[in-house]
């Protein structure tokens, strides 16, 4: 009897991992650039649409095998290989807890997969640069601006000055309702304010990355980078 406990064992332990690797949260999504590409897993179905839409592949999802670190999905027409590592897509500053490649035909793409890595409460805390929004870079002479301190929230949109209160639970910022002043600016000026305000006026995700940077993420596009500002 001892003997068989003894073999018993290594055998939970062996099997431990694998049913570890196999558990990942369904819908999973993954996203690459360079050519774009997206990949869905769900329903028991692998949808991937690559070369910015002129590939699509749809087929039955296969049971998820264990490999390095992560799981692989092998079909005849598709093989996808998750990687338990962080990566940034590398277009919207975003990091993700998982890198993914995708071998189609002779075509193999990479990219990253999962839900974006979510920021903390007191990792919003503090003054932030307006780097870009909704993927322009933020102009004017006025520095692009926000800061968030307890419950409230100030900034300068490189025209007007803004201010208000918001929330931020489970990963998600909600700001205003916004006062501001109401200077006017060049065109272009107004056009970023209006940006600004328009993405802020959305419930929006935050995530980190890697080189300290925030992403609010609101509707399709709508998007604000923030880098830590300069301390005089």
């Amino acid at each position: 009897m001892k003997f068989a406990l003894a073999l018993a064992a290594p055998a939970l332990l062996l099997t431990a991992p694998v049913l570890a690797a196999t558990q990942r949260p369904l819908p999973y999504k993954a996203v690459g650039t360079e050519p774009g590409w997206t990949l869905s897993i769900d329903r028991g179905l692998i949808r991937y649409v690559g070369d910015y839409g002129r590939t699509k592949v749809t087929t039955k999802a296969p049971v998820a095998r264990p490999s390095f670190n992560g799981l692989r999905y092998v079909t005849r027409r598709i093989t996808v290989d998750v990687t338990r590592v962080r990566c940034s897509d590398g277009m919207s500053d975003r990091v993700f807890p998982d890198k993914v490649t995708v071998k189609v035909g002779r075509r193999t793409v990479s990219g990253c997969g999962g839900n974006p890595i979510i920021a903390s409460a007191p990792a919003i805390a503090g003054a932030w640069r307006i780097e870009s929004v909704s993927g322009q870079l933020t102009r004017g002479a006025k520095s692009a601006s926000i800061t968030f301190s307890d419950d409230r929230v100030s900034g300068n949109t490189g025209c007007n000055g803004f201010s208000g209160a918001f929330r931020f639970e489970r990963g998600f910022l909600t700001a205003g309702p916004l006062a501001s002043t109401r200077m006017a600016c060049p065109p272009r000026g107004m056009a970023q304010e209006q940006a600004i305000l328009g993405v802020l006026g959305q419930r929006l995700s935050v995530s980190s990355n890697q080189n300290g940077k925030l992403v609010l993420s609101g509707r399709g596009q709508a998007r604000l980078v923030l880098s830590p500002a300069r301390r005089d």
